[in-house]
């Protein structure tokens, strides 16, 4: 067991009880969804309003935080914590400029947008998607500060707090479901739902002031490291939203294929998430901030070392998960799920999805460890690329494949990208390791005295 232990990165324990409680109460809240609204169209119409602000959240926001901020702010911070903290407070600002902004966009232009999101809705379905659209819209706000507070917390390695976080934006949730829902219907869900990224915004705020951050507005955004990060940020912006434009495009693929059809993808790829995220996600950000510091020092084979340890890990717990949810998806979807207004057909069209969607378990484990790789290279371009490919062909897939497979094509579709973009992602990984060098050397674009 010891032996084992000293593979695990410093803070994955703490990561994945916290991710656990998330993903058990993002279960909790599903299982209150399908008793209260079954597969209907007023959750499909949540659904779909859910898309538009994390879609332009990640393209805005944090298409840059994860794949610059980190790199950037473990450099800055090992030799001048004050130019740290001043290029953290300017992240800061100007996300909370560029989100304020699109929410008022999104706030005035709801109904004409609600048609993009699900084309296959008819009037009525997109007056509710606008409705709740215009509700969610204060979200992506609280969550562009939350994000950019959180990848200071992951720089310097305090997860705990980093991680309770999506727990109380869970609770959040639920609490609209069980209090507000009753009363206000599926716009109670809406509200509880800012009422989540509140909370999720609050917690990661009291962290990094015990950490010793003071947030004061600045706009620094001449300085090298600021630029550096708009560099990074601009491949990632057309890919770290990928997967949200992907299910974008399953929603309209599932728009067309009956009542209930986007619920029902939505509660099959949330149980595909647990072990993803439980595993895949938690493994991958707790090696991130390692092997940028193994590149901030100059050491590819600390690196190397990083990578090796937790790929192994990663493709054990993913593929071991991936046989278990395979092989107990019926009575597992039946358990959390079943009951209340989710019907029979639609516990076993769920359990079908989530059957194929199983498959991709070890696949989208693994591609986020090799992205952060790159990240922690300070090399965006790549798996952005790859992101784009796997884009093209989960949409494409899913469209071709729908009138022979229906709503399974969407699994079938996403399996196919996940495993694509992973063997490009490791066959060039090594090339890119090679072009690191192996003793320090001087780097000005990060120099603390240069003027």
């Amino acid at each position: 067991m010891k032996r084992l232990l000293k593979f695990i990165p410093a803070g994955s324990v703490v990561l994945a009880a916290t991710t656990f409680a998330s993903y058990a109460l993002g279960l909790l809240r599903d299982r209150i969804f399908a008793h209260s609204f079954g597969a209907s169209r007023a959750l499909d119409a949540y659904n779909a309003a859910f898309l538009l602000p994390d879609l332009l959240f990640n393209i805005l926001i944090a298409s840059g935080i994860a794949a610059a901020f980190v790199p950037i702010f473990t450099d800055l911070f090992r030799s001048d914590k004050e130019r740290a903290y001043d290029y953290a407070n300017s992240v800061i600002s100007a996300s909370i400029m560029t989100m304020v902004a699109a929410a008022v966009l999104l706030f005035v232009f709801a109904e004409s947008v609600s048609v993009l999101v699900a084309p296959g809705f008819n009037l009525e379905d997109r007056i509710l998607v606008a409705k709740i659209l215009r509700i969610l819209a204060l979200s992506p706000i609280l969550f562009g500060v939350s994000n950019a507070l959180g990848a200071m917390l992951i720089a310097k390695r305090r997860f705990l707090f980093y991680g309770l976080s999506p727990v109380l934006y869970n609770f959040g949730i639920i609490g609209g479901a069980l209090l507000l829902a009753p009363r206000f219907g599926i716009m109670g869900v809406a509200a509880g739902t800012v009422v989540g990224a509140v909370f999720h915004f609050l917690i990661r705020a009291l962290d990094a002031f015990a950490s010793g951050f003071r947030f004061r507005a600045q706009f620094k955004f001449k300085t090298s490291e600021f630029k550096k990060t708009i560099k990074l940020m601009i491949p990632k912006m057309f890919g770290h939203p990928v997967e949200l434009a992907m299910f974008w495009g399953f929603t309209i693929i599932a728009s067309g294929l009956g009542a209930g059809a986007v619920a029902i993808t939505s509660f099959a790829r949330n149980f595909q998430s647990v072990p993803v995220s439980l595993i895949g996600i938690t493994f991958s950000t707790t090696a991130f901030p390692l092997m940028a510091k193994a590149i901030a020092d100059h050491s590819p084979e600390e690196f190397k070392k990083t990578l090796k340890n937790s790929f192994w890990l990663i493709l054990g717990g993913s593929v071991l998960a991936a046989v278990i949810t395979f092989f107990i998806r019926e009575p597992l979807v039946r358990l959390v799920l079943g009951g209340g207004a989710f019907s029979e057909e639609a516990i076993a069209r769920t359990a079908a999805m989530l059957g194929v969607f199983s498959l991709a378990m070890p696949t989208e484990s693994l591609r986020h460890l090799f992205a952060r790789a790159f990240y922690a290279t300070k090399n965006t371009a790549i798996p952005v690329v790859l992101n784009i490919l796997g884009l093209g062909i989960a949409i494409g897939g899913g469209y071709l494949l729908s009138p022979r497979f229906g709503i399974l094509s969407i699994p079938i579709a996403f399996s196919s990208a996940s495993f694509t973009e992973l063997i490009f992602l490791m066959l060039l990984l090594p090339r890119r390791i090679k072009k690191l060098p192996s003793v320090p050397q001087i780097d000005t674009e990060f120099d603390p005295h240069q003027g």
